[in-house]
């Protein structure tokens, strides 16, 4: 499902988590969309790198809520930040229960949707 306002993304990004649906978290990204990766904090651009640094997070998340705290809007870019809860299990059984606040910029497309042009869930 698209993002009609930017507002929508934090929940279509819990959303795509909560049913284990990588793909449908990658189609809220721009082509060249980049996903700041903790807790290093290094840079993936692109669908192929963004999917590879999701891959080992939706094989461990099985809970996601996120919510969203402030929106701005300039034109046909936008930025939110959310405040997120995040848990599941490791790959030995362990539980995960993390928290934090993201930040991610969007861009508007030519058909009205919004999409991610950077995504920092540590960055708020």
């Amino acid at each position: 499902m698209p993002a009609h306002r930017p507002e929508d993304l934090p929940g279509l990004i819990a959303a795509a988590f909560n049913t284990n649906d990588p793909q449908a978290m990658l189609d809220l990204y721009e082509p060249d969309g980049i996903l700041v990766t903790p807790p290093d904090g290094g840079q993936e651009k692109g669908l192929e790198a963004v999917a590879r640094a999701l891959k080992p997070m939706f094989a461990s998340i099985t809970t996601a809520e996120i919510t969203l705290t402030s929106a701005l809007r300039s034109g046909d870019i936008a930025m939110t930040h959310a405040d997120w809860h995040l848990m599941g299990k490791d790959e030995t059984g362990s539980p995960i229960d993390l928290t934090g606040k993201g930040t991610v910029v969007s861009r508007r497309q030519p058909d009205g949707t919004w999409r991610i042009l950077f995504d920092d869930p540590v960055g708020a």
